[in-house]
């Protein structure tokens, strides 16, 4: 298949624009994140075992999360919000937006980009994600220490990682692609209308129009979806660490587990879990064993932990797993 011919420059120009736009406002994102106490990751024994002695995290298919509108429910909004947008709008503003809205489905990118995620808390200790995600409250919160959580430029081999907060209320959600399709409505407007001849030529602006709005696919408007779920799971408090990419790219990384009867895939990814220090506590669920506390400390010597650097707490909360 021939490849495209190239944009003309001014054009081009102005899709460069925007993608230094969406670069800048996700590095702000991620310098506004910052961790300063730690974060919890939900777990059963088996979990807390394999980490501890291995010292990577599983980052999950985003599609075998627990909440199973992931990515859609942020989807649904920025279409909600492109719609809005091209109201009253020209006639290639709208075409524009109404591309958007059409390739901005789950359908239209599944099995290109893929999207791994491992999630963390900062709830030390919520009945919702003990019940969900830690044996019922049999399980275990680990208090990750803070300078895990600071993203840098990865070494040669190494996956990127990605950082940002989940936004559950629908506003804010809404108010992040505001932001984002606003930007590239006005930009992609000005390119218009200061290159009126070459848009004249209709293959020319289809083309303009296409390349533009798979640009505010790829970045930011996937990432704010990433980062936004329905308002329910609210009390989760959760931060992401992601790891994202085209499939190709990604696929020599992943392999895949068993959840009862279903296969997860999943990436095993180095968080240096054993030095010293980066693990600050683990936290007992509320229906742990009574003799938990001494095993839990058991195990660490036995993974040549110390236990002595490590806080072994128990959860407050009134509950007893049936």
């Amino acid at each position: 298949m021939a490849a495209a011919t190239p944009l003309p420059m001014p054009l081009q120009e102005a899709i460069d624009k925007f993608v230094a736009w969406g670069v800048q406002r996700m590095q702000t994102e991620q310098d506004d994140t910052k961790i300063t106490a730690p974060l919890y990751h939900y777990t059963d024994g088996r979990g807390l075992k394999g980490m501890l002695e291995s010292g990577h995290v599983w980052f999950t298919d985003y599609r075998h999360m627990n909440d199973p509108s992931e990515l859609t429910h942020g989807m649904d909004i920025a279409c909600d919000v492109a719609q809005q947008l091209s109201t009253g709008a020209d006639a290639s503003v709208r075409s524009f937006l109404e591309l958007f809205a059409g390739l901005f489905r789950h359908h239209n990118f599944a099995g290109r980009l893929e999207f791994y995620i491992a999630s963390f808390s900062r709830a030390r200790d919520d009945l919702g994600q003990w019940r969900a995600y830690a044996d019922n409250g049999r399980g275990f919160a680990v208090g990750f220490a803070p300078r895990l959580f600071d993203i840098v430029k990865p070494r040669p081999g190494r996956l990127s990682e990605f950082l940002g907060p989940v936004r559950y209320k629908v506003d804010e959600v809404q108010a992040r692609h505001e932001e984002a399709l606003g930007e590239a409505v006005e930009i992609f407007s000005d390119a218009v209308d200061a290159n009126a001849g070459l848009v004249g030529n209709k293959a020319i602006l289809d083309q303009f129009i296409d390349e533009f709005v798979r640009e505010i696919i790829a970045q930011p408007l996937i990432w704010n979806c990433l980062t936004s779920k329905h308002p329910a799971y609210e009390h989760e408090q959760e931060l992401r660490l992601m790891i994202m990419g085209a499939q190709k790219a990604l696929a020599p990384h992943v392999t895949t587990r068993l959840r009862g009867s279903e296969i997860v895939p999943y990436i095993d990814h180095q968080m240096s879990l054993r030095k010293p220090h980066n693990i600050a506590e683990i936290v007992l669920g509320p229906a742990a064993h009574a003799d938990a506390e001494r095993t839990v400390r058991t195990m660490l010597r036995s993974l040549d932990l110390d236990p002595d650097i490590i806080e072994v707490g128990r959860s407050d909360i009134p509950y007893r797993a049936l």
